[in-house]
């Protein structure tokens, strides 16, 4: 494992992106080490911790901002927001804007490559990125201020229940729909969903739960057939 002052270029970019200075550096490393890195390096401690530190914390954010931002919404409404500004698609866009994801410590193995341009690792980035905050500032000031100089143009998008235009779209047409999604087998939970129209696949995506999985499967078809009749 590289000590912090060999890595000490890259965290000053870290930073610099962030737009926060880290008073325990070994944090921000360790928010950016992947696990098939520490597998290879065993002093590197991987960011699954403060993944799950910075999953709880971003959930409470959004959901307070939320609640104000839309006074007049109701409890479905704000369920849905709020997942749409969680789910890994966003989160990995929002990595992927600010080059965040080149700093990722990896494994040396060739498949490992495929992390890189993995949705749900830059997702765990975010969340890791959060975690580390907090605990380095003691609270949740810095960390809400990096989740919303980062996520506010994409407060007011519009949420659209990609599930439900599929299934509207399709009865409409009378075509028959089947949304099918399984869970994968592996160290992670994950769910990986496929969307069939009259039997042909017609969209797919993955996620940590079953509701992320169909949402990026019909986003999908959505993208490729709806909105191109519109």
């Amino acid at each position: 494992m590289k000590t912090t002052s060999e890595i000490a270029l890259d965290l000053s970019d870290i930073e610099n992106i962030i737009e926060y200075r880290f008073e325990d550096k070994e944090l921000l490393v360790t928010a950016f080490t992947h696990s098939s890195y520490a597998n290879e390096h065993k002093r590197a401690c991987d960011y699954e911790r403060l993944e799950f530190l910075g999953d709880a914390v971003l959930g409470y954010v959004v959901g307070k901002r939320l609640f104000s931002f839309f006074p007049s919404a109701k409890e479905g409404e704000l369920t849905k927001r709020r997942a749409s500004l969680v789910s890994a698609e966003t989160l990995s866009e929002i990595i992927d804007e600010y080059g965040l994801i080149e700093y990722l410590r990896i494994g040396t193995g060739k498949t490992n490559k495929e992390i890189l341009l993995s949705e749900n690792v830059k997702c765990d980035l975010f969340e890791a990125i959060v975690g580390a905050i907090v605990l380095d500032s003691g609270s949740f000031t810095f960390a809400e201020k990096f989740i919303w100089t980062k996520m506010e143009k994409y407060l007011s998008r519009p949420c659209v229940d990609y599930k439900s235009k599929t299934l509207e779209y399709c009865a409409k047409k009378r075509l028959k729909c089947k949304i099918e999604t399984n869970e994968t087998d592996g160290k992670e939970k994950m769910f990986f969903c496929e969307v069939f129209v009259d039997g042909i696949k017609t969209g797919e995506g993955k996620g940590r739960n079953k509701h992320s999985a169909e949402r990026a499967a019909c986003r999908t078809f959505y993208e490729n057939v709806i909105t191109k009749e519109a």
